[in-house]
């Protein structure tokens, strides 16, 4: 199987497909991923603690729409010079988004992360072993 380039792999990662080989059903339900890619064998989680950049990734969409949403109000009250306007509705949609925002992007850090990984360490020879023989069992 010939490696794409980290771009495609990042790409695929961010539509919540494998990295490597692009498949769509790698999760089970929405909030768990499968341990391997059912078409080409790829262990997402490589190493212990390496999903500890989900939870990166999840904070920094997370904090970047509560941040464009606080943002939003100083621009809007900035560009219509109304000094009335309320910050509580933004102040209540960031709260709201602080909440919601990680349970919605899960899948997408999940297998973004899993990507990049990908796309940082690609596979050695043993880890390529590994693939193809659970690709050769399964398939």
């Amino acid at each position: 199987m010939g490696a794409p380039s980290a771009g495609t792999v990042v790409w695929r990662g961010l539509r919540r497909r494998c990295g490597r080989c692009g498949e769509r059903a790698i999760f089970r339900s929405y909030f768990r991923l499968r341990e391997r890619c059912p078409r080409c064998g790829y262990r997402f989680v490589r190493e212990e603690g390496a999903f500890t950049g989900v939870m990166l990734m999840n904070m920094v969409l997370t904090f970047g729409l509560m941040w464009g949403a606080l943002v939003t109000y100083v621009l809007w009250r900035g560009v219509t010079g109304d000094s009335d306007l309320a910050l509580w509705p933004f102040g209540v949609a960031a709260a709201v988004l602080a909440v919601v925002g990680p349970a919605i992007f899960y899948p997408v850090a999940a297998s973004w992360w899993a990507a990049i990984d990908l796309a940082m360490r690609p596979l050695d020879p043993a880890e390529e072993a590994d693939a193809s023989a659970h690709r050769e069992i399964s398939g």
